[in-house]
């Protein structure tokens, strides 16, 4: 055999050596997808898991509008990542999202019977709880505001004042039904009731009236956004904003002491009722993967289930933890906006993690669209009902 040829097949024999050694030496990787608002909530732990694991996690963040279509989406192609942090409202669509069930010696943690109802579907478990809350509050800039508004009534008549000093009384997500829940609850309605789907009741018809005034007596525009809203808040270009418990931290960093807290303002003496549900680690089609990153993956939904990594998080965030003893701890300690985070949190409903909520959610953007296009309140309470036994009915017969 030549020179050049023995040297051709000893470099080729090291070359495979070299790649087989880096293979098998690979270091192991976890991919998850994330839509919550605040990236502290998860880097801090996950940042904690790499330091204590010679595993490498990968943090993608996704739009909280666009996570769930974009989940829909790759599961019909198998390509969702390791794991999903999502609003436990998303596993009452468990099959279309391909998500695996989690085997209950999974959860190092007892569950109370509120944080185990949203995760709990026909006898199965679908995610790990990681927080609790996703509840809206009411956000004020103290540069306007002294006393925070404990009615719409406040803010409807101190309207004339902020407009002079040419800033709208109060912002916040107007075409997002999460946002018109809490007015529907003031009128003693909620979409889901005795586990059936309620929407054409006489509560709807008068809290999408009420709703709809206060965009035409311009206390809030019907044509801002979240960024919109929480942008011209940021600027100081309205006094109040209805944002979330996940836009604390964002919004003190940016405002500091101006910002205030409060809770929701009650709707013409009515009290409101926010939803509130958990933050879940989810596990797409987990029987395909290996069993080497199985095991990697039970590893690390146990370890974010720790005490002490929702202590880590409730610290850094102020999302409110899983661990009722926690939970209880830090509640009897709180003060100023902790406080109040603990208040509202007493205030809210819990969103149904059921199939017919997702149903719900698309029948009543589709009845107030209807509504916002000039048919009456009656008309759209009638639609959104129609629209989700429709939508009923046709899975039932596929």
């Amino acid at each position: 055999m030549s020179n050049n040829l023995l040297n051709t097949v000893h470099f080729s024999f090291l070359l495979l050596i070299l790649l087989f050694t880096k293979t098998v030496l690979a270091t192991p990787s976890l991919t998850i997808w994330s839509s919550h608002q605040n990236r502290d909530f998860l880097t801090v732990m996950t940042d904690k898991y790499e330091k204590n694991h010679d595993v490498n996690v990968k943090i993608i963040q996704l739009d909280p509008s666009e996570i769930k279509a974009e989940i829909l989406l790759s599961a019909q192609d198998g390509g969702l990542p390791d794991l999903i942090v999502i609003p436990s409202d998303f596993l009452g669509l468990h099959n279309l999202m391909d998500l695996s069930t989690i085997p209950r010696d999974w959860y190092t943690e007892s569950l109370t019977p509120r944080v185990k109802a949203t995760v709990e579907l026909d006898g199965k478990y679908w995610g790990i709880p990681l927080i609790r809350g996703n509840f809206l509050l009411l956000y004020y800039n103290k540069k306007y505001v002294t006393k925070p508004a404990t009615d719409f009534r406040n803010i409807i008549s101190e309207k004339k004042q902020f407009i002079d000093k040419n800033i709208m009384p109060i912002g916040w997500n107007y075409n997002d039904m999460y946002y018109f829940i809490p007015f529907l609850s003031a009128f003693n309605g909620w979409p889901i009731i005795d586990g059936k789907i309620e929407l054409n009741t006489p509560a709807m018809v008068e809290a999408l009236k009420y709703y709809r005034s206060l965009a035409v007596q311009g206390i809030v525009d019907r044509n801002c956004d979240y960024r919109c809203s929480q942008l011209d808040f940021i600027k100081g270009k309205s006094a109040y904003s209805i944002n979330g418990d996940w836009a604390y931290n964002d919004l003190k960093m940016m405002l500091g002491d101006d910002l205030g807290i409060a809770v929701l303002p009650k709707a013409d003496g009515k009290t409101m009722h926010p939803m509130s549900s958990t933050f879940v680690l989810a596990v797409p089609n987990n029987s395909k993967r290996s069993k080497d990153k199985q095991q990697l993956i039970k590893n690390f939904a146990e370890f974010v289930q720790q005490p002490s990594n929702q202590q880590m998080v409730y610290e850094k965030t102020k999302l409110l933890p899983i661990s009722m003893a926690y939970y209880r701890q830090m509640r009897q300690k709180a003060t100023g906006d902790d406080l109040v985070m603990f208040h509202q949190m007493a205030l809210t409903k819990l969103m149904p993690s059921m199939l017919d909520m997702a149903i719900s959610w698309q029948a009543i953007a589709i009845g107030f669209q209807h509504y916002q296009a000039g048919a009456t309140a009656e008309y759209a309470a009638a639609h959104m009902q129609k629209m989700a036994e429709k939508q009923i009915k046709h899975l039932d017969y596929n």
